[in-house]
Formats: structure tokens, C-alpha cells, sequence
């Protein structure tokens, strides 16, 4: 295709050195008329397949975010889980923790009031 003076593309047969001050005959302008039509059919054909393989592409890609959100989906859930899991086992050391402690302290008080004798 060949631009003409104001920059639009113009197909090739239709360039501004062909338009000369001879007029066109009927089947001049039927030739061109059907050349043209070819074209602008193979343009839409090209953007046809374009727009599909976009399409498909599209397509690919929400599957890909669709299976993301599920693997995040069970991400999330597994990660609950394990802070469940993580808090249930802080408790337990805390509760054992408070448990020597109070052993401890009685095992202090009892020292203390038997003048260093636990029996």
C-alpha cells in the first residue's frame, strides 16, 4: 500500500501517479473496484484470524487466573491451618510453662518454710 499526499494508505493501484487526467473506462474501474474489494476482504480475513488467536489467548489466560485463585484459594486455607496449629501449640507451652512455674514456686515456699527441708 502506498500513502498518498495527506498520509492515508492507499492500496498500491490506487496511488496518486495513477490518477492521471485520462478517465477510466467501465471496466477500468470494475477491475479496480473488484481489486479493491479483494483486498479489503483479505484485510478483514487477516483481521478475523487476529482477533480469534486473541481471543483463544484470552481465553488461556482466565483459566490461568482462574486456577491462581484456586491455588490461592487452598493456600489460604492451608496457611489457617497452620497458624491454628502454631497458636494451639504456643498455648500448650505457655500453660506448661505456668505449670513448672507454679511447681517451682511451691517447691521455693516449701523450702523456705522447712529451713531448706522439702520433707
Amino acid at each position: 500500500m502506498a500513502a498518498n499526499s495527506t498520509g492515508i494508505a492507499m492500496p498500491a493501484h490506487q496511488s496518486s501517479s495513477h490518477q492521471s487526467t485520462n478517465p477510466m473506462s467501465a471496466e477500468e474501474m470494475l477491475d479496480d473496484a473488484l481489486r479493491t474489494n479483494e483486498e479489503t476482504a483479505e484485510i478483514g480475513n487477516t483481521t478475523l484470524s487476529q482477533i480469534q488467536r486473541q481471543g483463544e489467548q484470552l481465553q488461556g489466560t482466565q483459566r490461568t487466573v482462574q486456577a491462581t485463585d484456586n491455588t490461592v484459594r487452598e493456600a489460604r486455607i492451608v496457611l489457617k491451618g497452620m497458624s491454628w496449629r502454631i497458636f494451639k501449640e504456643k498455648l500448650w507451652l505457655w500453660l506448661i510453662i505456668l505449670f513448672l512455674l507454679a511447681i517451682d514456686t511451691a517447691l521455693a515456699y516449701r523450702l523456705a518454710t522447712n529451713k531448706g527441708s522439702i520433707s
